[in-house]
C-alpha cells in the first residue's frame, strides 16, 4: 500500500482467482485500518465513462445525475484523495485502451492514493501485455496455478462436506482425471457427483467415473506443463 503499486494476478480459468481476489485483500492484518477496498468486475468493452461511474458504484458512492465525465472524475478523484484505496478489479481483459489510461491516470496522481490489483485469466494476459502504460507501472506480477495433488486433499474436504471424510485415494483419482487442480472443475465433480448420490445410493466407483466421463470429459492436465510446478509463482 504504501507504493500505491499496480500489481497484475492472471491464472487459468477455474483457479480460484475471483475467491483469492474477494478474500485474500480482507484477510491481510498488515493493511492499515483506514484502507477502504473496492471490488469491481467490469462489464465488457466499458468507456472511460462507464468505468468512472462504476468505480464510484465499488467506492459505495452515489453517482451524479450526469454523464459529464468532469463532474464524475472530481467525485471519484475526491473520494479516492480522503483515504488510502485499494482497488481490487477482476476480469481486466474486458477493459479497453482507454479505460486502462484512465486507471493509470489515476495511479499516478499524487492527490489520490490508489494500489491496483488488476486479475485476468491467462488468455487476457496477452491484451494486458500489449498495454505499454500498464506494462511500466506494474511492480508485481503473480500467477495462481492449478492445485498440486497435496494441496487437493487439503482444499476440496472444506469446500464441500461431501469430500470432508473422502479417502484421498478417492480425491487423487478423480483429481488426475477429472479435476486437475482447478477449482471450477471440482464443484462440477460435486455437483455430478451429489446429482448421482440422489438417485442411486451409493453408486459404484464405475458409474460415477462414467457419469463424470460423459459431463466433464477429461483432457489434458495442465500441471503437467513445467511451469505449473508451483501454486503461486512471481512472473517479470
Amino acid at each position: 500500500m504504501a507504493e500505491q503499486a499496480v500489481m497484475r494476478l492472471h491464472g487459468n480459468a477455474g483457479c480460484d482467482k475471483t475467491h483469492t481476489l474477494q478474500t485474500a485483500p480482507a484477510s491481510r492484518p498488515e493493511l492499515p485500518g483506514d484502507v477502504h477496498i473496492c471490488h469491481l468486475s467490469p462489464r465488457p468493452a466499458p468507456t472511460p465513462t462507464i468505468l468512472r461511474a462504476e468505480l464510484l458504484l465499488a467506492a459505495a458512492l452515489p453517482i451524479p445525475p450526469t454523464r459529464d465525465p468532469d463532474v464524475l472524475d472530481t467525485a471519484l478523484r475526491t473520494q479516492l484523495a480522503a483515504h488510502p484505496h485499494l482497488l481490487v478489479m477482476d476480469e481486466t481483459s474486458r477493459l479497453t485502451t482507454g479505460c486502462v489510461e484512465y486507471l493509470c491516470y489515476l495511479s499516478d496522481d499524487p492527490t489520490t492514493q490508489p494500489t491496483l490489483i488488476l486479475a485476468t485469466s491467462t488468455k487476457g494476459l496477452r491484451m494486458l501485455r500489449r498495454q505499454p502504460l500498464l506494462a511500466t507501472r506494474t511492480t508485481r506480477r503473480l500467477q495462481i496455478h492449478p492445485l498440486t495433488p497435496a494441496e487437493v486433499r487439503r482444499a476440496i474436504p472444506q469446500l464441500h462436506p461431501r469430500w470432508r471424510d473422502a479417502d484421498k485415494d478417492v480425491l487423487d483419482r478423480l483429481d488426475a482425471r477429472h479435476g486437475h487442480g482447478n477449482f471450477r472443475r471440482w464443484t462440477q465433480i460435486t455437483h455430478h457427483t451429489l446429482r448421482l448420490e440422489r438417485h442411486t445410493s451409493p453408486p459404484t466407483s464405475a458409474l460415477l467415473e462414467t457419469t463424470l466421463d460423459s459431463c466433464l470429459p477429461p483432457h489434458e492436465n495442465p500441471r503437467r506443463h513445467p511451469r505449473h510446478l508451483r501454486r503461486r509463482h512471481p512472473s517479470h
